[in-house]
């Protein structure tokens, strides 16, 4: 995790290591080296503070100067700044994905279930894997903390630093996206040393509150999008090497706005006033939200044709259909989606199954699913080909089940619609093509987002539409991502049993009802964004998910209750701030609810609750 070299050269060097060298991504037993006994390999005297500058911003800003060797070390950074920011963007979500989000958060989210026996027992089953859970937090503040602080130093310390405003606040951004998934799967963390592109010089590096982290994290963007002038065209802009947005500024403020308000509506619960205040913000900046599917952040694979993004790259697929087509069927659709995909709606798409040898039966279901999973009982000839029998029907897993349930043999669940690895052209069809980019971030999220906001009584320029107008157009362009037939869609919105069974809460007086219809369908929205999923599904207990049926967290996690958090790694250990930090140490459970989740889901028992995601300001005051 944490570096405490002063050497640019040597820091430069050592943002490309590895923590440890996996001989199998299943081996739960990989040593987690102790990243405090790394080399002093210092050549320099370090940096020197300037004090304070008066600003707001003071906590977070670069104050410091550096010395002569690390300034001509910085010229040579700048040179590579391109690459640098490539692999930043590439690695920030996709880095060792199947074991540091697929077999946990994807899990947790309720998307993706476990058919593995060598996996049970482990993360999807709520015991900690330290090999697992180690490498999200060395792959955060090793490497993408290293190749942030490179590129910010070299934007900074150089004849020009005014040239590189715009990619200095853009890096910043971005940043505070990976952190934001960070510290949502941990909760307090060490950062603003971290921020301000700083290396702690001992192994006693401290924590911030969450409550600490989401202040910094706003004001960031706060900062970022009040000093990026897109219209300066004497700003040196990254292009091809941003995989994000290709050099458009106006898509990274307009992703800024976007994420401020998915972090505003994340604290709206514990924190109404702060959550208030940062939405509006957001929703009244002069560069607004996200217009359309076009400002989709997304990761596009390597192995995604160069006109796409990619560098045509024979590794580095789609996360996800790695995870599910490429090992053969390792991750499966959940109960919950099948239940959700298949109960919403009288609406949809329809489909066959053969029957005999000449009978059908037809089915309707959310057309998403239909182009985002085969159905049941694949064989691994069907995986090599792209073909399912017609004959089987679309069939989730339930989390947590275990053998003889579970069988690979033959694949008795759903696993992601991909295309034989090999074919790039992008086929609707088959939406989980090797070279399909991944969403982190999306238009139809930003709508559930406004969704909610305008449902909060939240005010801005950017609400221009009532609470059910924003729901509808959530699900219309969750559609058009996955570029339905307009008939399905119209099919599928109209017939949503909340206006056929007539009890349609947008037209009654009860937030609750309505702030579930609005999160069930932004967590279908958001598939397959596991960190994401996750979290809102802690914050909101929204939507419904059947409980986790086996427990293996040895207590740390309740019976009957679900995963709150993941544990810090073992390497904290030499953390002194850690080690003698016992509030810290107490609240390091799986079962420790984060600063912003103020209800758990079920009672002792394990029955589900009635959320409350409408506490008065006083409540919330009391939870604290």
């Amino acid at each position: 995790m944490f570096i405490y070299n002063k050497s640019i050269i040597f820091k430069t060097l050592l943002a490309s290591m590895t923590l440890f060298l996996a001989t199998s991504c299943y081996d739960l037993d990989e040593m987690n080296k102790n990243p405090y006994e790394l080399p002093d390999n210092s050549v320099s005297g370090g940096d020197r503070d300037t004090g304070d500058d008066g600003t707001k911003y003071n906590d977070l800003n670069l104050n410091f100067e550096v010395t002569k060797e690390d300034s001509a070390a910085y010229k040579i950074d700048l040179m590579a700044a391109s690459s640098t920011f490539r692999n930043f963007l590439y690695e920030g979500y996709y880095a060792e994905y199947q074991i540091t989000t697929n077999l946990s958060h994807d899990i947790y989210a309720g998307y993706v279930a476990n058919n593995q026996p060598k996996h049970a027992k482990s993360s999807p089953d709520y015991k900690y894997a330290d090999g697992w859970s180690g490498k999200r937090w060395s792959e955060f503040y090793q490497k993408r903390s290293a190749e942030y602080r490179t590129l910010l130093r070299s934007f900074k310390f150089n004849e020009t630093p005014e040239r590189y405003t715009n990619m200095f606040y853009i890096t910043r951004i971005y940043y505070a996206f990976l952190a934001l998934a960070n510290t949502d799967t941990y909760g307090d963390m060490p950062f603003k040393e971290y921020v301000q592109a700083r290396i702690p010089e001992t192994n006693n590096v401290k924590y911030e509150t969450q409550q600490e982290v989401y202040d910094a994290m706003f004001r960031i963007l706060e900062q970022a999008v009040d000093s990026i002038d897109p219209e300066d065209v004497s700003q040196f802009s990254i292009t091809k090497d941003d995989i994000c947005y290709f050099g458009d500024t106006y898509k990274w403020l307009r992703f800024a706005n976007t994420l401020r308000l998915r972090m505003a509506l994340r604290i709206s619960n514990i924190d109404p006033e702060r959550a208030q205040k940062e939405g509006e913000a957001a929703l009244n900046n002069q560069y607004g939200l996200m217009l359309s599917n076009e400002d989709n952040m997304c990761t596009v694979p390597k192995y995604a044709p160069i006109d796409m993004g990619g560098t045509d790259d024979g590794g580095n697929e789609n996360a996800l259909a790695m995870c599910s087509v490429a090992y053969n069927g390792e991750s499966v659709m959940s109960w919950d989606m099948e239940q959700f995909y298949r109960n919403l709606s009288t609406g949809g798409e329809e489909y066959q199954i053969k029957e005999g040898r000449n009978g059908y039966i037809t089915k309707i279901i959310d057309p998403r699913c239909l182009v985002s999973w085969y159905r049941s009982k694949m064989t691994t000839n069907g995986i090599a080909t792209g073909e399912e029998s017609l004959r089987e029907d679309f069939v989730g897993c339930k989390r947590g089940a275990q053998e003889p349930d579970i069988s690979m043999s033959p694949l008795n669940y759903s696993i992601t619609r991909t295309q034989p690895h090999g074919i790039k052209d992008l086929n609707p069809k088959y939406w989980f093509n090797y070279a399909r980019p991944t969403v982190w971030l999306g238009y139809a999220e930003s709508l559930f987002l406004k969704s909610e906001a305008a449902l909060r009584g939240w005010n801005g320029a950017d609400l221009t539409m009532g609470v059910e107008d924003y729901f509808r157009a959530g699900i219309q362009a969750s559609m058009d991502y996955y570029m339905i037939d307009p008939n399905f869609t119209t099919s599928y919105i109209n017939g949503l049993k909340i206006y056929s069974e007539g009890n349609n809460p947008f037209s009654g007086g009860d937030k609750e009802a309505m702030l579930e219809q609005i999160i069930t369908q932004k967590w279908l929205a958001v598939f397959p964004n596991g960190n994401e999923g996750w979290a809102e599904f802690r914050r909101t207990d929204y939507p419904a998910l059947l409980n986790q049926l086996t427990n293996e967290s040895g207590g740390d996690v309740p019976q009957g209750k679900t995963i709150k958090r993941l544990l810090y790694p073992n390497s904290e250990a030499s953390n002194q701030y850690f080690v003698e930090n016992v509030d810290l140490k107490a609240k390091n459970t799986q079962g420790t609810r984060l600063w912003w989740d103020i209800a758990d889901t079920n009672d002792s028992n394990g029955n589900r609750l009635k959320p409350n995601n409408f506490h008065s300001a006083i409540t919330n005051k009391l939870l604290q």
